[in-house]
This record gives structure tokens, C-alpha cells and sequence, in this order.
């Protein structure tokens, strides 16, 4: 199939036998937008690994959301790979962003392939390195940067990954992206305005 062809060279790996086994025990998968595919408090049975589209993986604290990281194609969700190693269930949540193909192993072979190929060791620790990365930025931007220069900064990113100018996200929808309310966000987003920084409209902002 030409999705795991893709993954065997976006991973290097040239091994076989776990070709073979991927082949075996991999189920592809194409996912609607807004599907959750790993959800908090309940066991983790499958590794999903992203080929096409893209997933957001956070934390829930009654109305609040913490954004951690997302995952893109050809990675996986690595809080979702630590929890295969220990029979746990799953602290977070992970939701696609759009329609997402994902190819997924059950958790026992993905925790065996670890000790048995080097080509996937190196790609799951690879993973952990790059998750961990995130996690870190993550963190220092919540404890270190105001809610203005978060937003700013969110805006800013969205704009340049985009190449427009203009955001389409509702207020509710960017106070889980930066971990705070909708109500801080409407307000902070006028101040934006205020300042000649931004131009709003109906679920849309433009970065001036």
C-alpha cells in the first residue's frame, strides 16, 4: 500500500521482518475532522501513526484546556507511545484537526519493536526528543509569557504557517489553543484592536 510505503521511507526502515509485521498487524485508517482518537481515562489499545492531516493532543480541567502539542504527518502521539510500555490509562486527549489517514499498531507490537528493530527504537525515541521539546516551549510560554503576548504570539505563528493575514477562529476556540477563557481572550483581542495591532470580525481575525 502506498501509505505504508511512505511510512517505511519517512522512518527508514529497511528491516523486513518488521516491514512484514507492520503490514500484518497495521490497520489504515482515514478519520472525519473533530474525531477523538485517544481520550483521557480510558485505555490505550492502538498507537495512531499520523500519514496525512493532523491531530492536537491536551489536557482538560473542567472548562479549561491546555494545549500541548500537535501531531503531524508521519509522527505519533508520544504521551499515547509512553502509556503503551505501562498498562495505564491515557491522561490526555487527541482529537483531528481535519479528515487525518492514520496507520494504526496495537500497543503490544509497538512496545516489543521497540527492543526488537532499531529502526523504529530510533524512531520512537526520536519522538519522546521532539514531544519533550514541545512540552518545554509549552510550558515556558505558559508560565513566562502574559495572555497578551500568548495570543500575540499564537496569531502571529497561525499567520506565518498560513501565509494570510487573516485567523478563522472562533474566541472560544483560541482561549483552549492558549489555556485561558473566552472571556480573556474577547478581551485582550479588543485591547489588540485598540492598539492597531488587529482588525475583528465575525470568527475571524486580521493580523495588521
Amino acid at each position: 500500500m502506498r501509505e505504508f510505503d511512505q511510512l517505511f521511507k519517512a522512518l527508514n526502515i529497511v528491516e523486513e521482518n518488521l516491514k512484514e509485521e507492520l503490514l500484518n498487524v497495521g490497520v489504515l485508517q482515514t478519520v472525519s475532522a473533530n474525531s477523538l482518537i485517544v481520550e483521557k481515562h480510558k485505555y490505550i489499545k492502538w498507537l495512531a501513526l499520523v500519514i496525512h492531516g493532523k491531530v492536537r493532543v491536551w489536557q482538560e480541567n473542567q472548562d479549561r484546556q491546555i494545549l500541548l502539542y500537535y501531531v503531524n504527518p508521519i509522527q505519533t502521539c508520544v504521551l499515547s507511545l509512553a502509556a503503551i510500555f505501562k498498562d495505564c490509562k491515557s491522561l490526555i486527549n487527541a482529537k483531528t484537526m481535519e479528515e487525518t489517514t492514520i496507520i494504526k499498531i496495537p500497543v503490544r507490537h509497538a512496545a516489543e519493536w521497540s527492543f526488537t528493530y532499531k529502526s523504529w527504537n530510533s524512531f520512537t525515541t526520536k519522538s519522546f526528543i521532539h514531544s519533550y521539546e514541545d512540552l518545554l516551549y509549552s510550558y515556558k510560554d505558559l508560565a513566562f509569557n502574559t495572555v497578551n503576548k500568548r495570543l500575540l504570539n499564537y496569531i502571529q505563528s497561525s499567520s506565518r504557517q498560513n501565509n494570510s493575514p487573516y485567523i478563522k477562529l472562533s474566541h472560544s476556540q483560541l482561549a483552549k489553543e492558549i489555556g485561558t477563557t473566552r472571556e480573556v481572550v474577547s478581551k485582550t483581542l479588543k485591547q489588540l484592536e485598540h492598539s492597531g495591532i488587529v482588525n475583528l470580525s465575525f470568527k475571524q481575525i486580521e493580523l495588521l
